[in-house]
């Protein structure tokens, strides 16, 4: 008698579990939300650089030429 409880429970619980397993959900991205964010400046777009864009680039150069491996080893 109790075998037949369990197993009448088990099969409702795999029945269950199968169904739920089987269920998907839609996974799309959501086009109506607008991002609320602030807005994306530019790295030059600022007092330091006055919005000159070679100046920065000159700048971010300047700062990685230590940083070359080429440049650092003498290789003559």
């Amino acid at each position: 008698m109790i075998a037949r409880v369990f197993l009448r429970y088990g099969a409702c619980a795999a029945l269950v579990l199968g169904l739920v397993a089987c269920g998907e959900t839609d996974q799309t991205a959501k086009t109506e939300k607008v991002y609320a964010g602030k807005k994306d400046e530019r790295a030059y777009d600022n007092k330091l650089f006055g919005n000159d864009k070679k100046k920065w680039e000159a700048t971010m150069a300047a700062r990685t030429k230590p940083q070359n491996e080429y440049l650092r080893t003498d290789s003559k």
